[in-house]
């Protein structure tokens, strides 16, 4: 992790300091805060951790990648009940950083401390900022993927969520064959996240995927109400379009695909049959969900047959 001396807190979002982490805005003004929202030091309490994950890039599966430059800080407990996992990106090295630095540069950075606020206040699920220390180290980069390396300045932000799981947790397990622990891993995100899934029904990983898609169609259809596109950098490395905001429900329906896969050595037949009919259903969430997000746009009531034909021709046109 990186040193106090070379970083300056350069902008925290108060709503989170107050609202989540219960902290008084004096805090800021204290050098022991700048260490520890810049990976100098730790908070009391705090054991940190990187996460270990696979995962596809470009629809390929490009096997363990994990927290290359992330590190877990611990839980937060708020005076509300809310539970809250703190992290650390751009704070240097861990075990998944292979041959990079594990560092973050301002202008990824910015991008993630705005968007993740901007996203929250427009009403989409999303992880939290609370603060973004920059620094005069340099930091080498090819921001452009053309082999012109520059000197940039780094930087750190500290979020939060209520879980940095992913798809490829549960992925990473099956195709490495520990299905013991992808069971034991599956169990605890169920009993931690989704509380309303009883333990000891036997239909419970069914439950889970049909919770997970259902959620997730709605994510996607609610970004995309805002014209926002997860994963998108208009670069050349995408050359197929496989991230541009035309194909974010695609590239959802094909996380899904990979999640099912994942489970799949826990299912027996039947459940199996159950979770590909509710994969079946996904386009159908997805398109129901966004034409409801624009019906309310466009202040539409009830639900008329040509609805749909003016939602289209609307984007077309905006296009």
């Amino acid at each position: 992790m990186l040193f106090l001396h070379i970083f300056r807190l350069f902008c925290v979002f108060q709503d989170v300091l107050r609202n989540i982490l219960d902290l008084n805005e004096s805090v800021i003004q204290n050098e022991e805060f700048v260490c520890c929202v810049s990976g100098g030091k730790l908070f009391p309490g705090s054991v940190p951790l990187a996460h270990r994950y696979g995962g596809h890039q470009f629809g390929y599966w490009a096997g363990q990648l994990g927290d290359g430059r992330a590190h877990l800080l611990g839980e937060y407990t708020n005076r509300k009940g809310e539970r809250w996992e703190v992290q650390l990106k751009g704070s240097g090295k861990t075990p998944y950083s292979r041959s990079g630095d594990g560092r973050a540069v301002i202008r990824s950075s910015v991008r993630e401390f705005l968007c993740s606020e901007a996203m929250h206040f427009l009403g989409v699920p999303t992880s939290r900022a609370l603060s973004l220390v920059v620094s005069e180290e340099p930091v080498w980069r090819d921001p452009f993927y053309n082999g012109s390396v520059i000197k940039e300045r780094g930087a750190v932000v500290l979020r939060l969520a209520k879980s940095w799981f992913r798809i490829s947790s549960l992925e990473i397990l099956t195709r490495t064959g520990e299905l013991d622990v992808l069971r034991t891993l599956l169990d605890f995100v169920i009993k931690e996240h989704f509380k309303s899934i009883a333990t000891n029904d036997p239909d419970k990983y069914v439950v889970f995927f049909s919770r997970v898609l259902n959620e997730t169609a709605h994510l996607i259809a609610h970004w995309m109400s805002v014209g926002f596109a997860h994963d998108f950098v208009p670069n050349t490395s995408d050359d197929e379009g496989r991230y541009s905001i035309g194909a974010q429900a695609n590239v959802g329906l094909f996380n899904l695909q990979k999640l099912l896969e994942a489970l799949k050595p826990l299912l027996t037949s039947d459940q199996l049959s159950q979770s590909l009919q509710i994969l079946r259903e996904y386009p159908q969430i997805y398109h129901q969900r966004f034409h409801e997000l624009f019906k309310a746009k466009l202040g539409f009531l009830g639900n008329e047959e040509k609805d749909s034909y003016v939602i289209a021709f609307l984007l077309k046109t905006a296009e």
